[in-house]
């Protein structure tokens, strides 16, 4: 059993009570909380040379910066190893076994209200996201439907065999989803890209049909955002993020996070500007290489039973800027250290 010890860490987070908890089976479970310095970034500016030629730097190559930044990280990893980013969490105390709860869904708040003991919330205001499964669902729909289009079809019936498909929602699909998906609002969104994709391949008749299924499918998303119905499913609230890979020393995590055009912290959103009233999509593709097991930093205990664990953090941005590179595919890219300590021992979130 662990017994209770008072922690803090930097970025001016709140002290924590890590509460006794019995050792879960993998060794790693538990909330871990610690700080990405980014040192590192590509460079995207053309330069000049003495020759009045114009230098373009390799957009995959890192350089040091002049100032690091430095990004609050929240991880949890339940009892099967599954590791999921966080937004922020609640860590509230109870007097009941497991001896604390891990609440990263604010709606779920008024359910403890009679507790008597005061929480500590932990946010990391730096990795906001989307639910990326709801823009998944229109995706699918347009694809279908112009799919059909392209081959004289029926993309009404292939749209909506598209939207029945997205009610049987992927495991572990959150109660916003699931609300949106059986929305008014989701399923019009098969008339809307059927209509808009055969009118295309109709416009576009005299082409390959990859061309006018490429056309269809175009016309269908922009149907679906121009009648708002993109701009729901970035509104589709997500406080999770799953990651793919191991939380060990040696082993690496990855995983991407996406904020919708329409998301309503999209940055390059202004409520009061009639030019801005839509951003771009983004998306943030993560890497964690964490230090072997044989690096003197890989994992250890840094006192009074909190665990703690180093590694390489890389990460690359599509959207804040145009395409880099030859192949016009990279993005922002910017890399440097992580340090996570665990908090607290509990597997599971929300219970």
């Amino acid at each position: 059993m662990r017994t209770s010890h008072l922690i803090s860490f930097g970025l001016a987070l709140p002290f924590l009570w890590i509460a006794s908890s019995t050792q879960a089976a993998n060794p790693a479970a538990g909330l871990w909380v610690g700080q990405v310095t980014l040192t590192r970034v590509n460079e995207t500016v053309v330069g000049i040379n003495a020759a009045n030629q114009a230098v373009a730097p390799d957009p995959s190559v890192t350089t040091p910066v002049a100032s690091a930044a430095h990004l609050r990280l929240i991880l949890h990893v339940d009892n099967q190893g599954q590791v999921r980013l966080l937004k922020g969490v609640a860590v509230l105390a109870t007097t009941n076994q497991p001896p604390e709860i891990l609440i990263t869904d604010p709606s779920l708040y008024p359910n403890y209200a009679s507790l008597t003991t005061i929480g500590r919330r932990i946010a990391a205001s730096a990795f906001d996201f989307g639910d990326f499964t709801a823009v998944q669902a229109l995706n699918q729909v347009a694809g279908a439907a112009a799919a059909a289009a392209a081959t004289n079809g029926n993309a009404s019936a292939a749209a909506l065999a598209a939207v029945n498909s997205a009610a049987t929602p992927p495991l572990g699909a959150s109660p916003a989803y699931l609300g949106f998906i059986t929305s008014s609002t989701f399923q019009s969104s098969a008339g809307l890209a059927a209509a808009a994709a055969m009118a295309a391949a109709s416009q576009a008749s005299g082409s390959t049909q990859s061309q006018i299924q490429s056309q269809a499918n175009a016309a269908a998303l922009k149907a679906l955002a121009d009648g708002q119905i993109f701009s729901a499913a970035d509104g589709v609230v997500a406080n999770e993020a799953k990651l793919a890979g191991t939380f060990a020393a040696g082993q690496t995590l990855t995983g991407s996070i996406y904020l919708g055009a329409s998301h309503p912290n999209n940055p390059f959103r202004h409520r009061r500007h009639p030019d801005h009233t839509i951003g771009y999509p983004i998306t943030r593709a993560l890497t964690i290489q964490f230090d072997s097991s044989s690096s003197t930093n890989a994992s250890l205990t840094v006192g009074f039973g909190v665990d703690r664990i180093t590694g390489t953090y890389r990460e690359e941005i599509q959207g804040l800027h145009k395409p880099l590179g030859q192949n016009q595919n990279i993005g922002l890219i910017t890399d440097g250290v992580v340090v996570l300590d665990r908090i607290s021992l509990k597997d599971t979130l929300n219970q």
